[in-house]
């Protein structure tokens, strides 16, 4: 497997061992899913909105919404990742916002489809088959969202006339911490990595 000139450390040692924590199961498994999958499945849900017009990832303070954006206009920040015994639980906010009119005169309209907008994207998770396959007729989660959501307004909060929602969204997947295939150098013996000293 060829590695790009800017991969990370673990993609270069996967490419070394053609084996990684997510090879040991099929991607469209309902665990073990990295960053990266959840990542781009939230993307892949917004680009596939009807009235999601432009998509985008990283540091909101990044982004110049003076240039070639279109709206509305969805952004995804990462904020953590959590973890327990069973499972990862990989912690987001969702921004969406639209152009509102001088005058500030279809405020109200822009929110209430912005909102719709993120709602639709929870119930995507919620009860959609966007992100659970169907397998022999049953809806087979992937990514699980949890508990209450507060959704919050904001206006005028960018350069540009400017309303939406923000969300923060913790997305679970399974995940019951794996060693086997793990990273670790084994022993001049051969027998596992041991660093007990």
């Amino acid at each position: 497997m060829p590695v790009q000139k800017n991969s990370s450390r673990y993609a270069m040692w996967r490419a070394e061992s053609n084996t990684s924590v997510t090879d040991q199961y099929a991607h469209d498994s309902v665990g073990y899913k990295t960053f990266n999958n959840v990542i781009e499945s939230l993307l892949c849900i917004a680009s596939k909105h009807k009235f999601i017009k432009q998509v985008d990832a990283g540091d909101i303070w990044r982004v110049d919404l003076e240039k070639n954006t279109e709206y509305p206009y969805f952004h995804l920040v990462t904020d953590n990742v959590q973890t327990t015994e069973s499972e990862m639980i990989f912690n987001f906010q969702l921004v969406i916002m639209d152009l509102v009119e001088p005058g500030l005169n279809n405020e109200q309209q822009v929110q209430s489809d912005t909102l719709q907008i993120l709602v639709d994207i929870v119930s995507a998770f919620k009860n959609g088959t966007i992100v659970s396959p169907i397998e022999n007729g049953e809806v087979n989660p992937t990514y699980y969202v949890d508990g209450d959501f507060t959704f919050n307004p904001f206006t005028e909060r960018f350069d540009n006339a400017v309303t939406g929602w923000t969300l923060d969204l913790g997305v679970h997947i399974e995940y019951l911490f794996p060693a086997c295939f793990d990273p670790f150098t084994p022993n001049e013996d051969g027998s596992p990595a041991n660093c007990v000293q």
